[in-house]
């Protein structure tokens, strides 16, 4: 290491002197090299595109592997074993069907997927798409062919192009999103190992495109995915697939791992198979695009590299004059920036690289000014925004089942029962669906229960009682809207469902000093506080996640002293505390 700083003229001097010196020796070696060297990392960057694609695309492809698998076991498909005689029992194991693969296991991947079909080991269809309702409907052979290719690897997920599709829509409509490839899997029973049915997933072309679509080889390169047949399943628009060269190099591919080669000394092809899917990916570029630009460069560099020797001699000790002067200055004012003179500016010179710098200098200064401005806006928006997200989270399976009970008191009583049923329904979700404010009274909350209860009781019929009390002084308190709400659902799913003879439910509002306290017991068996504990902290269970999600909101808005408390209840039950502090105004 040197002893003594150099200043930046002197270390500007010493580099022009050593380009003017080395400029053409470097030039000549680097061209000796230079195309050894790109053609070898070209096919290493061709090849690595080449396996980074198919692992995104295997990533994609065990993901709806994985989401089937819930199917494999006997509880997944209990409604078939229901008889199937009717149009009525086949209409009902339909819609269960189809509220199973769209609700359950594929809400996640709906945008990727066509239709989804099940045939069972009597020929029976059961199908997301209502135009295919019977096996008469089916390509015949292609089923063959599928059922043969799933008996020689029964317990796998198995792909197919297109070309291989079971059904067929003959509409005269055709939409924009085409078929793709179809997953299959085989599902047996668990119990007996006797076939039960065949999964068909039929993806669109979006599955693989948005992987794939926006993948580039080069500026002429292209690129293409075929299954272990040799049949195309993506490929992008290209005429170098269709060389006879290539195509005969292709079909001649390994059908295992992958590998580089160079077709007629005019192109460039990578390929890997995927041991996942048994598809393989080949990725093709013309040599010509490869090399010379490269030797283009490389006859540039050798003229300017001798004519940059001659200009060197003549500007280096102006050049290391007029840089070094700005940016020195430059360096002095940035080693004197603090929070207490970001206001000082430096004045812009002359020369365009040393002005930008100063320009960008006194712009970062402005830009430090304005984010110390906008950092305590930002934090107050970030946490109400946060509040707000966390308010809106509602779980739909309340939903379902009132509407379940709506539509079966349909069938059973008159219109007065289904009138009270549906008046209570909307007003829950008038409340909820204006819930986005972020105060209401206590009242209001209130009532937004009571009406949740109403709707339960339709639900479990002579098995619910509930008893809502409130101080009266605290009907204009202010309290945050659903937080009520997910505790007393968690009190009728966990408390009063399980117990045969029913149970009641309790909800009362206290004060008590500054602080507000809202009660829920319900009677059945008691909590264990300590298991309960562990899952209000855990961010990472999926168990009571709405009674987890107001404990949140109220920690973020009032601070850790508030939220909810477990206690056990003299009588036999259950009892969750709430605690708030008592407002009647919003705070500033």
């Amino acid at each position: 290491m040197f002893n003594r700083m150099i200043s930046i003229r002197s270390l500007l001097l010493s580099v022009f002197l050593l380009l003017m010196i080395f400029p053409l020796t470097v030039a000549v070696i680097t061209y000796k090299k230079e195309n050894e060297i790109s053609q070898k990392q070209v096919s290493q960057y061709l090849l690595q595109t080449v396996e980074q694609t198919q692992r995104a695309l295997d990533a994609n492809l065990a993901e709806i592997d994985r989401l089937t698998w819930p199917l494999l076991y006997q509880q997944s498909l209990d409604f078939l074993d229901s008889p199937l005689e009717s149009a009525y029992q086949l209409f009902q194991a339909n819609q269960k069907f189809r509220d199973m693969m769209y609700m359950y296991l594929f809400r996640g991947r709906l945008d990727h997927i066509r239709d989804i079909y099940l045939i069972t080991a009597n020929q029976q269809v059961l199908s997301t798409n209502k135009l295919f309702y019977s096996f008469d409907q089916i390509e015949s052979g292609h089923f063959r062919y599928i059922v043969d290719q799933l008996e020689n690897q029964p317990l796998k997920m198995n792909w197919f192009s297109d070309k291989w599709a079971i059904f067929r829509s003959q509409e005269g409509f055709q939409t924009p999103i085409r078929e793709s490839v179809t997953a299959v899997r085989k599902l047996n029973d668990s119990n007996t190992s006797q076939l039960r049915a065949y999964l068909f997933v039929q993806l669109n072309d979006r599955f693989i495109s948005e992987i794939v679509g926006n993948v580039h080889i080069g500026s002429t390169g292209s690129f293409m995915i075929s299954d272990a047949g040799g049949d195309v399943i993506y490929q992008q628009d290209s005429a170098l697939f269709e060389n006879p060269a290539m195509k005969e190099t292709i079909r001649k591919l390994h059908k295992q791992g992958q590998g580089i080669q160079v077709v007629d000394s005019k192109w460039l092809l990578a390929y890997n198979t995927s041991s996942t899917s048994g598809w393989q990916m080949s990725a093709v570029v013309p040599l010509r695009e490869l090399v010379v630009p490269n030797q283009r460069i490389l006859q540039y560099l050798i003229i300017i590299a001798g004519l940059g020797t001659l200009i060197f001699v003549i500007v280096s000790v102006l050049l290391a004059m007029a840089i070094s002067r700005p940016v020195i200055h430059l360096a002095r004012l940035m080693s004197t920036t603090s929070i207490d003179n970001l206001h000082m500016r430096e004045n812009v010179g002359s020369i365009r690289e040393i002005s930008i710098l100063q320009r960008n200098f006194n712009r970062l200064r402005e830009r430090i000014q304005q984010l110390l401005r906008d950092n305590e806006v930002q934090q107050k928006e970030k946490r109400d925004a946060l509040l707000q997200a966390m308010q809106m989270q509602i779980q739909p399976h309340f939903l379902y089942n009132t509407l379940d009970t709506i539509y079966w008191m349909s069938k059973e009583y008159e219109a007065d029962s289904i009138s009270k049923l549906v008046t209570a329904l909307g007003r829950f979700f008038r409340f909820t669906l204006h819930s986005g404010q972020e105060w209401t009274s206590m009242k209001k909350e209130l009532d937004h229960v009571e009406n949740y209860l109403q709707i339960q009781s339709f639900r479990y019929k002579d098995k619910l009682e509930y008893d809502i009390q409130m101080d009266p002084s605290l009907k204009n308190a202010l309290v945050m809207p659903l937080i009520l709400q997910p505790l007393v659902e968690n009190a009728l799913e966990h408390g009063i469902a399980k117990m045969s003879k029913g149970g009641k439910v309790s909800v009362n509002v206290t004060k008590e000093g500054d602080r507000v306290v809202l009660s829920v017991f319900n009677t059945g068996n008691g909590i264990d506080i300590e298991k309960a504990k562990k899952l209000l902290q855990s961010p990472d269970s999926s168990e009571h996640l709405g009674m987890r999600n107001v404990d949140q909101r109220i920690k973020m808005a009032f601070g850790p002293e508030y939220g909810i408390r477990f206690s056990p209840s003299q009588r036999e039950g259950a009892l969750v505390l709430v605690y708030i502090p008592f407002r009647t105004e919003v705070a500033g």
